[in-house]
């Protein structure tokens, strides 16, 4: 049995062999389509402060939550279908002291995907 931090909650887990949630986040799924929708306006010439503005939140929350949109596409079908580690959470990705790394199989082994291969 471990005690583990998901977000501002503690969890009890039993590990049982499982090192997935069975279930979608819909927070974390939330943020990942935000920050893919956010992205393309960016590329399609809004600026974040725009962005900011029209979402009623700071332009740091824009900015952090955008680099989302750089998940290496296998965990974002994970992220989709439920089967992202326990402790990855939306609060754990945007709080996250370091920085998200650009090479995919970097992002796997930072945030417990490689464990599930």
């Amino acid at each position: 049995m471990l005690i583990r931090r998901r977000g501002i909650e503690k969890r009890f887990m039993i590990d049982d062999g499982a090192a997935a949630t069975s279930t979608v986040d819909p927070v974390l799924l939330k943020a990942v389509a935000r920050a893919h929708c956010w992205f393309a306006e960016v590329l399609a010439g809004r600026s974040m402060v725009e962005i900011a503005m029209r979402e009623r939140v700071g332009k740091q929350y824009v900015s952090r939550l955008m680099r989302l949109a750089f998940l290496a596409p296998e965990m974002v079908e994970q992220i989709v279908a439920g089967r992202q580690p326990r402790e990855l959470t939306a609060q754990t990705l945007l709080t996250n002291a370091t920085e998200l790394p650009l090479s995919w199989e970097s992002q796997k082994r930072l945030l417990g995907f490689a464990q599930l291969a």
